[in-house]
């Protein structure tokens, strides 16, 4: 019975994401484009303590958000502070270590910085009446980019690496996403891979929107909702 029950919801839940989908128009593929848009990828199979918490309000009915279980995550090396589920923080310091990996491999240092537009903010899904947010739980994080600090003096830089870019810089999906110029693809290449590194690791994040996609055109929103979507697209070389 309580296996009915269960699959019961989980019909009753992917109906509603198909109705109350996050806002956007659809993107159209092209040639020497890769171009993710799915509301609904799977459901993940690792327990996550939010996934039985409610995503709907009753029709009529306002958004109160009790935010009193929530903790303040500070990032051990890349200079950040938000306020988060506890079970979200541990997927953040998951992110963190991605991206100090991700940013070795790249430039041969991590950044020392992680810019971020916020996580917790009490509202409602934007544009979808009556679907909460995830930042509302706390349960998201609006990552805009990184700064990384000079490559150490006497320090190998990764091939294929320009070499102004052993200088400090800061890393903007704003600016860098779609770059306008030729010098900026290094930069476009490592975004679109960290956006499909984290596609592939539904243990840090589930879901993601990113550019093209309205509002968020400067950032990716990645959040740990109960079921697997993407939203993003790229031009590829």
């Amino acid at each position: 019975m309580n296996r009915m029950l269960t699959h019961a919801r989980r019909i009753l839940l992917l109906a509603a994401c198909f109705l109350l989908a996050p806002a956007g128009s659809a993107v159209e593929a092209r040639v020497g484009s890769v171009v993710h848009y799915s509301f609904f990828d799977g459901w993940p199979s690792e327990h996550y303590a939010l996934d039985g918490t409610q995503r709907f309000l009753p029709q009529g009915q306002r958004l109160r958000c009790d935010s009193s279980g929530l903790v303040r995550y500070r990032s051990e090396h890349l200079r950040y502070t938000v306020r988060v589920n506890p079970a979200f923080a541990q997927r953040l310091a998951a992110f963190d270590r991605l991206l100090e990996a991700r940013g070795r491999e790249a430039y041969g240092r991590a950044p020392r910085r992680l810019v971020q537009r916020g996580a917790y903010n009490c509202r409602s899904a934007r544009g979808r009446r009556g679907r909460i947010s995830e930042h509302a739980f706390g349960n998201a994080l609006d990552f805009q980019g990184l700064d990384f600090p000079r490559l150490p003096r006497g320090a190998a830089a990764p091939a294929g690496m320009p070499r102004r870019l052993r200088r400090g810089f800061s890393l903007r999906i704003a600016d860098h996403w779609g770059p306008r110029r030729t010098r900026d693809a290094y930069h476009a290449r490592f975004l679109h891979a960290l956006a499909e590194q984290l596609r592939g690791h539904t243990e840090i994040f589930r879901g993601i929107v990113g550019p093209p996609q309205r509002r968020h055109r400067n950032h990716l929103h990645l959040d740990a909702a109960p079921w697997h979507y993407a939203m993003f697209a790229y031009e590829v070389e």
